[in-house]
C-alpha cells in the first residue's frame, strides 16, 4: 500500500512540477550563527563541482574544513567509495559531512544542521548516521530536499528529526569517533549510503533524517539550473545500458551482503533476494541447456564497422538474439556483458568475479528461453549466436561459459578503425568506458591523466591495441581452425556473396539471405576522410605498429 501511494504522490508532485517548474526549499532567517567545526568530504568528479557544493557558502567558512578529493572521471580511485574513504582520513573535525559535488547547500543550512543534531543528541548521544532524504522507520521516504525528480519536505512544523531505516547518498553526516568507512566492494555510486546505514544500525548506533534542506543536482556543469530531469546530464546517463550494468553490479553486492534482511527498499532502490545464477540456470527446459554450450561468438572491434559482421552471419542463418540494434549488437545480453566487463576489471569482491561464467549463460538461456516461446518451436535446434564488441573483453571468461562455442572474427585496419568515430570504450561517458580506457592506458604504461590531454584518435588507438592484442594472443593460444574463423571488413564490403558463402561453408550451413550484398554501403564504409592532423595520424599509427591483423 505504501509504494502505491508514493507513486501517486510521485505523480501529483509531477504534474505541479510541469505547471509550475521546479520547486526549491526555503530556510527562514535566523539570528543564529553556526556554532561547529564541519568536516566536509567532497568527491569531485566534474565541472558540477563548482557550481553546486562550492558555490554553498557553508563548505566556505574559515573554521570549517573543505576536503576535495579529485578524482575527475573516475581516473584516480577504483571507486566513489574508495575516495569518501580518502576524504575521511583526511578529516580533522569530529562532525563529518560527505556531500556529493552536485549538491547546494542553502544559506542557514549549517544552523539548522546543528539544531537537527542538538535536538536529536537530546535523547540519542550515540546516533550513527544523518541525513537529509530517505526512508523512515516505516520504510516510508522522509526528507527535505529539492532534486529535478521530486521537492519533498515531510516534515511537520517545528518538526527537527525523524528515525531513518535508510538515507540517500547525496548527504550523509556522522561522527569521527564512530571510525565510518564505507565499503569498498562497492563499485559504482549506489548503495554506499543504504549499506553504512545498515551497518550503523548492526552496530547498535540508530540514523536519522533531519530537516535542513538540500538542493540536489542544482546546477550543471555550465552553471545552468536544473529545471527539468533531463537537464540533468546524471539523469540522462540513467537511460544507458552502461549505467544499468554498473547499477546491478552495485544491486546485487548489496543485497547479498545483507541477504539476512531481503527484501528492503531504499530511497530509490528495491533489494531483491540474491539468487544464485547457477541455481537459475537449472530451471531451463532441457532443449535450452542442451543448445547453451555451443553459441557462434562474432567478434568485432566496437567503431569499425561490425554491423556488416552481424549482417553475413544473420546470411548464414545464425540467429543473433531476440532484440537486435541497429549495429547488429544483441541486446539480450548486453547488461550481463557489460557487467561482466566491468565484474572482470573492477569488483574486488571474489564472488562477484567468479559468478561472470553463470551469469553469461543465464543470459544466454534467457534468450534462448524467449525465443521458443515467442516462436513455439521448442523441439528444434537452431544456430545461435551473439555479438557485442566487448566480446573481445571476456574472451577467457566466454570460453569458460560456452565451451563448444565457435567464434568469427571480422578484422580490419586498426589505423582506418581509430580515425573514425570513437567507441564507448574510448570514451568516459559511461561507465564501462571509465574502465577500459583507463585499463588500456595503463595496460601501455602511460599515467591515466594522459587521457584528459589526449584527442579521440589516441584513445581510440590505445583500446583497440589493448582489446585486439590480448583478444588475437588468445584466439591463437587457444582455438584451431575448427573453432575459429577469420574474415576481413573489406572482403565483405568487396563481395558479399563470396564471402558469406565461404562463411557458410565454414559453419556447415547452408545461406538463408542475401542482406549484407543488399544492403552494404560501400560509400558510407570507406576509408575515413580524416579531420585529424598529419601529426594525431603518426601517432596513430606508431601506437598501433605491433599490432597485426
Amino acid at each position: 500500500m505504501n509504494r502505491v501511494l508514493n507513486y501517486i504522490t510521485y505523480i501529483l508532485k509531477r504534474v505541479r512540477r510541469k505547471v509550475f517548474g521546479r520547486q526549491f526549499p526555503k530556510i527562514g532567517k535566523s539570528s543564529r550563527l553556526p556554532q561547529s567545526q564541519l568536516s566536509f568530504v567532497v568527491v569531485r568528479f566534474s565541472e558540477e563541482y563548482e557550481h553546486n557544493i562550492l558555490s554553498s557558502s557553508c563548505v566556505n567558512y574559515k573554521f570549517n574544513q573543505l576536503i576535495t578529493i579529485d578524482n575527475f572521471s573516475n581516473l584516480n580511485y577504483d571507486s566513489l567509495a574508495h575516495a569518501m574513504n580518502v576524504g575521511i582520513e583526511r578529516s580533522e573535525n569530529e562532525i563529518i559531512v560527505i556531500v556529493h559535488e552536485d549538491t547546494f547547500l542553502p544559506d542557514g543550512w549549517q544552523s539548522e544542521l546543528e539544531l537537527g543534531i542538538e535536538s536529536i543528541e537530546k535523547t540519542d548521544p550515540d546516533w550513527g548516521i544523518i541525513g537529509v532524504a530517505g526512508l523512515n522507520t516505516k520504510g516510508i521516504p522522509a526528507g527535505h530536499y529539492s532534486d529535478p525528480n521530486n521537492f519533498c519536505n515531510t516534515f511537520k512544523k517545528g518538526e527537527r528529526y525523524v528515525g531513518a531505516s535508510s538515507v540517500d547518498e547525496h548527504l550523509m553526516i556522522f561522527r569521527r569517533k564512530l571510525n565510518p568507512k564505507a565499503d569498498e566492494n562497492i563499485v559504482g555510486i549506489h548503495g554506499i549510503g543504504t549499506d553504512m546505514v545498515l551497518t550503523a544500525i548492526e552496530n547498535g548506533n540508530k540514523c536519522y533524517i533531519i530537516n535542513a534542506p538540500s538542493i540536489h543536482k542544482y546546477k550543471d556543469g555550465s552553471g545552468k539550473i536544473i529545471q527539468r530531469i533531463m537537464d540533468s546530464p546524471k539523469i540522462k546517463d540513467r537511460l544507458n545500458y552502461a549505467y544499468k550494468a554498473d547499477k546491478t553490479c552495485c544491486d546485487e553486492y548489496v543485497s547479498r551482503k545483507w541477504d539476512k534482511i531481503t527484501p528492503f527498499d531504499s530511497i530509490v532502490t528495491r533489494y531483491e533476494k540474491w539468487i544464485d545464477p547457477v541455481e537459475e540456470i537449472k530451471s531451463f527446459p532441457k532443449n535450452i541447456i542442451d543448445m547453451l554450450d555451443c553459441p557462434i561468438v562474432l567478434l568485432g572491434k566496437g567503431g569499425g564497422g561490425s554491423r556488416l559482421l552481424s549482417l553475413i552471419s544473420i546470411d548464414c542463418g545464425i540467429f543473433l538474439g531476440n532484440e537486435v540494434n541497429i549495429s547488429g549488437d544483441c541486446m539480450d545480453v548486453v547488461i550481463s556483458v557489460y557487467k561482466s566487463v566491468i565484474e572482470k576489471y573492477k569488483c574486488k569482491a571474489e564472488w562477484q568475479k567468479s559468478n561472470i561464467v553463470p551469469e553469461l549463460r543465464l543470459a544466454a538461456a534467457r534468450m534462448l528461453n524467449e525465443y521458443f516461446n515467442r516462436t513455439g518451436n521448442s523441439q528444434k535446434k537452431i544456430l545461435w549466436g551473439f555479438k557485442l564488441p566487448e566480446n573481445l573483453l571476456l574472451l577467457p571468461e566466454i570460453n569458460a561459459a560456452f565451451p563448444n562455442a565457435r567464434y568469427v572474427h571480422m578484422l580490419r585496419d586498426p589505423v582506418e578503425t581509430c580515425l573514425r568515430r570513437t567507441h564507448m570504450t574510448a570514451r568516459l561517458d559511461n561507465q564501462v568506458g571509465r574502465v577500459t580506457l583507463p585499463l588500456a592506458y595503463r595496460s601501455a604504461g602511460l599515467d591515466v591523466e594522459q587521457i584528459l590531454k589526449d584527442d579521440s584518435a589516441l584513445h581510440n588507438a590505445y583500446t583497440t591495441l589493448f582489446q585486439l592484442k590480448n583478444a588475437l594472443e588468445f584466439c591463437k593460444e587457444n582455438f584451431n581452425s575448427d573453432k575459429y574463423y577469420e574474415l576481413s571488413f573489406d572482403d565483405i564490403l568487396n563481395s558479399p556473396t563470396e564471402t558469406r558463402d565461404k562463411l557458410c561453408n565454414w559453419l556447415g550451413v547452408q545461406p538463408v539471405s542475401n542482406k549484407t550484398g543488399e544492403e552494404v554501403d560501400i560509400r558510407r564504409a570507406k576509408k575515413p576522410e580524416s579531420d585529424y592532423p598529419d601529426e594525431t595520424i603518426e601517432k596513430v599509427r606508431g601506437i598501433l605498429k605491433e599490432l597485426v591483423v
